[in-house]
């Protein structure tokens, strides 16, 4: 487990998508609700909850994450233990990777609330209509996914996959030589804020991912390339 203070890293977050006009962001135009498109023009842009990865591999295209407090990740796997007669060292089989993002920031408005908890506008949903639902899983055919869909099965038209969210962490220095952290396929495990009466109120989303770590080529890159369903 590493744990960051909000100074000493850049957080960004992205949908799996490479195609245009397919972020997430909460329109306060229309009751606060999760929609899938391009969020134009203020207020909606103060809303964007997650950019689509169509502008490229270059960082400082996309929205960062403002007065972010503190990251916590943890790297974990999940083994299966094969014991052999005769032998005293087990055998260590992974079966999936463990990977949670916690990302914690000032609260500001009602955007990751509402990410987690919904409403969906019924333009973004799935069924065509408005739903209670959040966007915790992504997206699904430019739609907001409900979580309901083998995510092999979510992706982009071909054999790359579309589920979840890209979560992109810059350490250290902006420079080409720091080092930039992407988790591929999170979805949002939970969501939580904390008030305080003569304090900052602060606000924590966890994302969670089986997927492993790619990293961007450089310290100012996002790693844009998606996963190909044959590995989920």
């Amino acid at each position: 487990m590493a744990y960051f203070l909000g100074r000493e890293v850049a957080v960004y977050f992205n949908t799996e998508s490479l195609t245009n006009n397919e972020s997430i962001y909460v329109d306060a135009l229309v009751n606060g609700a999760c929609i899938v498109g391009n969020p134009g023009t203020a207020p909606d842009t103060a809303h964007v909850f997650a950019d689509d990865m169509e502008g490229g591999t270059a960082l400082s295209g996309y929205n960062q994450v403002t007065d972010v407090t503190g990251v916590d990740i943890s790297i974990g796997a999940t083994d299966e233990d094969i014991t052999y007669i005769g032998q005293k060292t087990t055998g260590k089989v992974e079966i999936k990777k463990e990977m949670t993002v916690s990302v914690t920031r000032k609260k500001k408005n009602n955007t990751w609330d509402v990410i987690y908890n919904g409403p969906t506008a019924g333009s973004s949903a799935m069924s065509g209509s408005p739903t209670d639902q959040g966007a915790r899983w992504g997206l699904n055919t430019a739609k907001v996914g409900n979580g309901l869909v083998n995510p092999k099965d979510v992706t982009d038209g071909s054999t790359d996959s579309e589920y979840g969210y890209r979560i992109t962490v810059q350490i250290g220095n902006t420079s080409a030589t720091g080092e930039v952290l992407c988790f591929p396929n999170c979805t949002i495990n939970s969501y939580s804020t904390s008030l305080s009466a003569d304090g900052v109120t602060e606000e924590t989303i966890e994302f969670g991912t089986m997927m492993t770590i790619v990293y961007g080529a450089d310290g100012v890159s996002l790693n844009a390339t998606l996963t190909a369903t044959s590995e989920m």
